[in-house]
């Protein structure tokens, strides 16, 4: 069986921008085992979908070797990589343990990324070129096509690849998911235009819920003091796989640049993603999303994301 090793670090939506060339890899080697190495309450969705077969935390030091500079292999970390036919990884920028990598793998060429050693696996890093005028994801897809090609391997377009598998969850009629989060203040649209949103979703008709996480707490007390109609709930720091089942049932999601958009997109959701615009080509969503953007998120008012709602409908 082919044993496949995957790298990607970061927080959710940097997971999620490499999930079209994880499920690729996935329908291009359909007997191979593939384990990804990231942040593992993250992946874990990932293996629950069977996109993966198992995750690895990059916390463990077994790993350290591969982002960390300077840092000394343990005993088993070259038995470890071993155990793999290929090793692939997307990166933003060249990690810092570069030389290590060298070192331990040998001769690299700098087209390819693509490294070779005696008795280790192939180590292919895909890195991210901003000057390439694509999302992130897009390009980490391009990338990874042309590596399974180079590989005999079928491929499939990105459309393909760019939804999480479900087999549990069915889609709600006229369900809306509202996120009014992030993990940065600057990225927030101010609550009380998501409120706006939702008093029209309400009066078109729509159920629904307002989700929060942790990094939303300081607006608990306007979510507190506000009043849901009947179908309509607050949802404060739902478990993370229980916020996937949720997201994978809605018919329209509205929400900031956040990781929790790009997982209302991977779930097939109609996403309407409000963005500053200078992470508007970078990190846009994939799939049925629509992108509000300005200088400020504060400049977008709630009717222009009204009216990108009325034409989903």
């Amino acid at each position: 069986m082919t044993r496949i090793l995957l790298l990607k670090l970061g927080g959710l939506g940097d997971l999620l921008v490499a999930l079209p060339s994880i499920m690729l890899l996935r329908k291009s080697f359909p007997g191979a085992r593939i384990e990804l190495v990231g942040r593992k309450t993250y992946g874990e969705l990932l293996r629950e979908r069977g996109v993966v077969d198992a995750v690895f935390s990059a916390d463990d030091a077994v790993w350290l070797p591969i982002f960390a500079p300077g840092s000394d292999p343990r005993r088993d970390f070259s038995e470890r990589l071993a155990g793999y036919d290929l090793i692939l990884g997307w990166f933003l920028e060249h990690p810092g343990a570069r030389s290590k990598l060298e070192n331990i793998q040998g001769e690299t060429t700098s087209d390819s990324q693509y490294f070779r050693a005696p008795g280790l696996p192939p180590f292919q890093r895909i890195v991210f070129d901003p000057g390439a005028n694509l999302s992130i994801s897009q390009y980490f897809f391009e990338k990874t096509v042309e590596f399974v090609r180079k590989k005999g391997r079928p491929v499939y377009p990105f459309e393909a690849c760019a939804v999480l598998p479900n087999a549990r969850v069915r889609r709600r009629e006229k369900f809306a998911v509202i996120h009014p989060g992030s993990g940065s203040e600057k990225k927030c649209w101010p609550l009380d235009r998501f409120l706006d949103v939702f008093s029209f979703l309400s009066q078109a008709g729509y159920a629904g819920t307002i989700v929060t996480g942790e990094a939303e707490e300081r607006l608990e007390p306007k979510l507190r003091a506000a009043r849901f109609p009947e179908g309509w709930n607050w949802n404060p720091r739902p478990p993370f796989l229980a916020l996937a089942d949720i997201l994978d049932s809605a018919t329209i999601y509205v929400g900031n640049d956040s990781g929790v958009t790009h997982l209302a997109a991977a779930c097939g959701a109609a996403v309407i993603a409000i963005f500053r615009q200078e992470h508007e080509v970078l990190w846009r969503p994939f799939g049925l999303t629509r992108v509000m953007s300005a200088e400020f998120v504060s400049d977008i008012p709630a009717a222009r994301v009204v009216t990108a709602i009325e034409k989903i409908f």
